[in-house]
């Protein structure tokens, strides 16, 4: 199956899947209130708190943001807090399902695999088809220099290092050509991956060094932003804070004091619903709840799937 052209899953699917996530940040809420940490729902999070008072229908995925101020007290938070449904990872863990520069809550007994999992990344572990679970993700902002030239400096000096990391964290599958050249880059390449991974066994610690010692030189600009992602985006400060609240499913979440103007700044219209065609979703060919609920999509070769009776049609 092509899987760029998939169908978007059954909303009875998505909403069994956001039901599930969202308990993620019940429980962020709490520890956030308990420890005086701010935080933010943001992009898609903030739109479906905002135009649907919690997800958006067709979204199946959690985004928040907090200073690194904030996210420096979540991480010192003792893990026995977050529960035995719960783990909390920074760019500190070693949690091998762990691939991202920033922080993450996962729901600890969930599995879930795409199509992009199954063809595109192998675990170091055992070479087997990348899997990872239900996420929350936590994006830290910090101060930014009031010089776009200098942002952009900054910028461009850190998300090289991020791009090259993440090549570290997952394994391509190997190649099936058998000509010298291409066997001969693919002994190279695992040997560089190999070294890199030895030397940084926890990759994210050193690169999260390098973006601390940065940034810290730049505490006191008017605007904030996220060193990493793809969110290049730039924000005023006195936009976000002080918060202000929204309903979101059973809570209400802090959004920024500037929410309208952001939301049409990434949206246009935001309380518009967007073309069909325009809602993303989740290539899912395999999703374990960690609640007794597990779809299988697509249990193509090498998925957790694998095997296994399909039970969602789309």
């Amino acid at each position: 199956m092509a899987y760029e052209n998939l169908k978007p899953l059954p909303l009875e699917v998505i909403k069994q899947i956001q039901d599930q996530s969202v308990k993620m940040l019940y429980k962020l809420d709490e520890i956030c209130k308990k420890h005086d940490i701010q935080y933010w729902a943001a992009y898609g999070t903030m739109l479906g708190a905002i135009r649907h008072k919690g997800f958006i229908p067709w979204d199946d995925d959690l985004d928040v943001c907090m200073m690194r101020e904030d996210f420096h007290k979540l991480c010192n938070v003792p893990a026995e807090e977050w529960g035995e449904e719960f783990i909390f990872c920074s760019p500190e863990s070693d949690e091998e399902f762990h691939d991202r520069p920033f922080g993450r809550v996962y729901i600890r007994s969930s599995n879930i695999q795409c199509y992009r999992d199954v063809y595109s990344w192998r675990r170091w572990s055992d070479g087997r088809p990348w899997n990872t679970k239900l996420i929350l993700d936590i994006f830290v902002f910090d101060r930014i220099p009031d010089s776009d030239a200098e942002f952009d400096k900054i910028h461009k000096k850190l998300f090289p290092m991020l791009d090259k990391t993440y090549k570290l964290v997952k394994l391509k599958p190997e190649t099936n050509k058998t000509d010298v050249l291409s066997q001969t880059k693919k002994v190279i390449k695992q040997a560089y991956s190999g070294m890199m991974r030895a030397v940084y066994k926890r990759p994210w610690v050193h690169i999260n060094q390098i973006v601390e010692k940065t940034v810290a030189s730049h505490q006191q600009g008017s605007r904030i932003a996220t060193y990493c992602t793809t969110d290049f985006n730039k924000y005023l400060y006195d936009d976000v804070f002080p918060l202000t609240e929204a309903p979101f499913e059973d809570i209400n979440v802090p959004i920024p004091k500037n929410w309208e103007q952001m939301l049409k700044d990434m949206y246009g219209d935001y309380m518009a619903f967007p073309p069909e065609s325009e809602r993303g979703h989740l290539d899912l060919v395999y999703c374990d709840l960690g609640n007794g609920t597990v779809f299988i999509v697509d249990p193509i070769k090498g998925s957790l799937g694998e095997g296994k009776e399909k039970n969602v049609s789309i």
